[in-house]
């Protein structure tokens, strides 16, 4: 961790920025814990130099399959540049973004993250406004499409709409590797729930999805629930649990 922190305090000199003191801080608590593969820095309001520093330094990074992003007030931009380091990274698994109030570019940038990356199985994007945008949020979907390694992928609470969900059901005809998608709480109604129930008919790897807070009748929650999602042979041989879509 002392490795790291000194890479920080160099990249920073040579970008012509202040490290932050908040970074400094919790790299030192990270060294006295050993770290444990978490990269957290939630909460911190991250400048756009600890940005693109972080990016800079999360491309070579081989430490860190945490990387701990909720609720940092986050700029597109600065989204954009640490994004970028992830791309090519090999180790990182799980990155939460929750909570930054991400729209349109970040989005896009979201999308050119999973089309390239090939090491993130699980993405929190809890808490954003990404659905509000329809052309952004069709390009994150459009890396959905061709991603080969995510598993899980929170989307509650970022207002997609039933266009949303009819760019996601797109998606996830060609996605063959997403098993956990969370819808809660946003806005997909009859014909965004339509166009998943559709989806799912060719869609052989999802198994959970939830749908809580969506204004989607019971009828087709009930459609889907009952989805022909797998033979019998192949619930034995995966042993899958049920997809549950009961909406309290």
């Amino acid at each position: 961790m002392d490795e790291l922190k000194r890479l920080y305090i160099m990249l920073c000199q040579e970008k012509g920025a202040q490290p932050q003191d908040a970074i400094l801080k919790e790299l030192q608590k990270m060294k006295e814990s050993c770290g444990q593969g978490k990269l957290d820095f939630s909460t911190q309001n991250l400048s756009m130099e600890s940005c693109q520093v972080l990016g800079l330094l999360l491309q070579d990074d081989v430490t860190f399959s945490h990387v701990l992003l909720s609720d940092c007030m986050l700029s597109e931009d600065g989204l954009k540049l640490i994004l970028q380091g992830l791309r090519n990274n090999s180790v990182a698994k799980y990155l939460d973004l929750k909570g930054n109030n991400l729209r349109a570019e970040g989005a896009e940038a979201l999308g050119k993250l999973l089309r390239h990356n090939t090491s993130v199985t699980s993405l929190t994007l809890e808490w954003n406004n990404l659905g509000m945008w329809e052309d952004g949020f069709s390009l994150l979907c459009d890396g959905l499409s061709c991603n080969q390694t995510l598993q899980r992928l929170d989307l509650r609470n970022n207002q997609i709409n039933h266009k949303g969900a009819e760019e996601l059901s797109a998606a996830l005809k060609q996605n063959l590797t997403l098993r956990e998608l969370d819808l809660r709480w946003n806005n997909i109604g009859l014909l965004g729930g339509r166009a998943l129930h559709d989806c799912l008919q060719s869609n052989r790897t999802i198994l959970k999805m939830e749908l809580s807070g969506n204004n989607i009748p019971s009828d087709i929650l009930k459609a889907i629930d009952f989805s022909p999602l797998f033979s019998m042979g192949e619930i034995c041989s995966k042993n899958v649990e049920r997809i549950d879509m009961r909406q309290n």
